[in-house]
């Protein structure tokens, strides 16, 4: 499978070594079922995000996400909705997306997790090769945007 991207792990460095770990798991996990498919990787504030969906304009086609936390990583689905959850899972009270939250990396076990991701790609019409090659993922990275010099727009100093 696709080794993390250097990139990627200096994203997730001011992050703990567990978040990390869990990051990275959830990450092998969704390219694992989701392969071949477009990663966009991008940094913000507070968060790491990276979606998946089956074009390059993994945006608006989005399939599933993780989403870095300080304590937890979320797997999110952008039409979450839509999927079967009589386990009651999944959370999330918008329109259409829905996630789960992982904690621990045991937690990367959890059957249920493959099941979603399967769910969410068939629905999305997502048809697996029978051979898989090298360039089954395709990887944009978005670094995080540096912090502003000075004060915001608008005001004085």
């Amino acid at each position: 499978m696709t080794k993390p991207p250097g990139e990627l792990i200096e994203l997730l460095f001011p992050f703990s070594p567990a978040v990390q770990s869990i990051a990275l798991g959830l990450r092998k996990v969704v390219l694992e079922e989701m392969a071949p498919c477009h990663e966009y990787i991008f940094g913000m504030p507070a968060r790491v995000a990276l979606l998946y969906g089956t074009t390059d304009r993994v945006i608006k086609d989005c399939i599933c996400l993780i989403a870095v936390y300080a304590k937890h990583v979320n797997l999110g689905f952008a039409r979450g909705v839509e999927l079967e959850d009589a386990g009651g899972v999944l959370q999330g009270s918008g329109k259409q997306m829905r996630h789960l939250t992982v904690k621990r990396l045991s937690q990367l076990d959890r059957p249920e997790i493959r099941a979603y991701l399967r769910q969410a790609r068939k629905r999305a019409g997502v048809k697996r090769p029978r051979q898989r090659t090298a360039d089954d993922v395709v990887t944009v990275i978005k670094a995080r945007r540096p912090a502003p010099l000075g004060p915001p727009r608008g005001t004085a100093w």
